[in-house]
């Protein structure tokens, strides 16, 4: 199963779309948005997010401070490290 598919598989089992992605450089949270006609190859699409870089998110949450926010961004699935869905 490719990565976009377990990804999916993964979120319908959560039972939420709202997860926190760590990149080797970067934290994501945001909603997924999932869209078959607007979806891009290899890529998570995410609305509403934010993004710090790992270093700002020691002991704290990203989302608390983050002045980056995003209405709509592309993460590479291959420069994923780990994620996590997130209850509201």
């Amino acid at each position: 199963m490719d990565r976009i598919k377990t990804f999916k598989k993964i979120m319908e089992k959560s039972e939420t779309n709202l997860v926190s992605i760590l990149t080797n450089h970067y934290q994501i949270t945001g909603t997924v948005f999932d869209c078959e006609e607007c979806n891009k190859d290899g890529f998570i699409n995410l609305t509403n997010a934010s993004l710090c870089t790992v270093n700002e998110i020691y002991e704290t949450r990203c989302e608390d401070f983050s002045e980056n926010r995003y209405d709509w961004i592309h993460i590479n699935i291959d420069k994923i490290v780990a994620f996590s869905f997130l209850k509201d």
